[in-house]
């Protein structure tokens, strides 16, 4: 699938004509000074509801990737189970003072 680059300002002209090459390219990248800034993709009253879910598992899928690089950068990625159990009871212990 192409991607058409359009910069915020012809967007912000001529939103119609972005609409248009939304449905014609499939999908759109905004671009603010020649960064990369949004992606537009087509969708429907019929189809929104599985555009929506679609969109949430790519926002979950960037999240535990976040998640997994951030745990090799503080090592944490190497715990065993019994060091987990030890931090999360720990955790435990801590919230049921409060």
């Amino acid at each position: 699938m192409k991607t058409k680059w359009i910069a915020s300002r012809e967007f912000s002209a001529r939103p119609g004509r972005t609409l248009a090459a939304v449905s014609r390219a499939g999908r759109v990248l905004v671009t603010v000074d020649g960064k990369p800034k949004a992606i537009m993709i087509p969708t429907s009253e019929a189809t929104l509801a599985g555009d929506l879910a679609m969109l949430d598992r790519v926002a979950l899928a960037k999240a535990v990737e976040a998640i997994r690089t951030d745990s090799v950068m503080q090592g944490t990625d190497a715990l065993t189970m019994t060091e987990i159990d030890r931090e999360v009871a720990a955790a435990r212990a801590v919230r049921r003072r409060q």
